[in-house]
């Protein structure tokens, strides 16, 4: 059966991806994929893992249909069956990134009869920074809606595909790019990613404008090249895990006038480089301490920009204490593409 390379033109790629090397390009945040259509009965590809995590899965959509695949926490080349008995006939596939920092991967390449380029015309290009919430993380505890998460879970519900973001994307018929983490925050030294050591926490400080930006990673951190993907609309979701590790800082005017002026330099610095973009400030349904909504609003007033709008889900901070699950998720997709339908009217 015909293999075909990672830099075949038929391959559409869609996320912050790595493509240092073309025919083994790395995928790194949540939601990233990979997509085209094939000719044959079965689809198999290969890939390398790059492990942070013990667990790990990445997903795919054959014909509409998902498919979750655990992978070896092992490194080195692994090949996966995706489908197979399949009718001898045109199929689709979505290969994509299910979880965020728990691992990246290389794409080395897929095995049918035939590879068809996927010439899908999107309608709108989206870009979300955010944190567990918006990769998806936890959603599929689908019994655990308004509750906190299961116990030693160890990211087996993780799925991005589910998340507000990938969902609020397929509804508008848009491209996105999904550069949310898990446990980040806006400051360094502050909320949970890349922790427990308060020295070493990361917020989006320092990772809005990275490609690799987990600091553990092999090879580390490298910037991002704006050039290669401009948004209609940017979707900021930040607020959530600010509170790690003073929350009385929050109520103290120094320390929120000082949050919010790097709030305000981060989203000005992409408004500069996003010359048409549309901006919009939220938090999520997650709960989480109100007086981060009204810091938000204060951004929103301050900045007095008719590009930056400010958004509030019907929920927005009271809904749950465990990450939304798919339900909550879509609830957040059906709120936010129908708002930002009156922004691109």
């Amino acid at each position: 059966m015909p293999i075909f390379t990672a830099d075949n033109s038929s391959f559409s790629y869609m996320g912050r991806i790595d493509f240092s090397k073309p025919d083994a390009p790395m995928l790194i945040y949540a939601g990233s994929n990979i997509r085209f259509l094939f000719r044959g009965t079965s689809i198999k590809i290969r890939i390398e893992n790059i492990p942070m995590n013990d667990r790990m899965w990445i997903g795919a959509l054959i014909d509409g249909v998902q498919q979750k695949i655990e992978i070896s926490k092992d490194t080195g080349v692994q090949k996966l069956t995706l489908a197979e008995n399949l009718d001898n006939t045109i199929h689709t596939c979505m290969i994509f990134k299910r979880q965020a920092a728990a691992h990246y991967f290389r794409f080395l390449s897929a095995e049918a009869d035939e590879l068809i380029p996927d010439e899908h015309i999107y309608d709108l290009k989206l870009e979300y920074f955010g944190d567990s919430v918006s990769a998806g993380e936890v959603c599929e505890a689908v019994y655990y809606e308004g509750m906190a998460d299961p116990e030693n879970h160890e990211s087996q519900y993780d799925n991005s595909y589910f998340s507000y973001t990938f969902s609020a994307a397929r509804k508008l018929n848009a491209e996105f790019n999904n550069n949310s983490q898990g446990g980040l925050a806006l400051l360094d030294h502050t909320g949970y990613f890349y922790g427990p050591d308060i020295e070493t926490l990361t917020g989006l400080e320092s990772t809005y404008d990275k490609l690799s930006y987990v600091p553990y990673a092999p090879g580390g951190v490298s910037d991002w090249d704006f050039s290669k993907y401009t948004p209609d609309i940017v979707v900021f979701a930040i607020g959530q895990n600010d509170t790690f590790p003073k929350p009385e800082a929050v109520f103290d005017k120094q320390y929120t006038e000082m949050w919010k002026a790097k709030y305000k330099e981060i989203l000005l610095d992409l408004k500069g480089k996003y010359k048409k973009a549309k901006f919009i400030i939220i938090t999520t349904v997650l709960r989480h301490e109100i007086k981060w909504e009204y810091i938000l609003d204060e951004i929103c007033a301050e900045l007095a920009d008719p590009d930056v709008t400010r958004y509030r889900f019907r929920r927005a901070g009271k809904a749950t204490y465990g990450h939304p699950r798919i339900t909550e998720q879509e609830e957040m997709a059906t709120e936010l593409a129908n708002y930002i339908r009156t922004l691109t009217k």
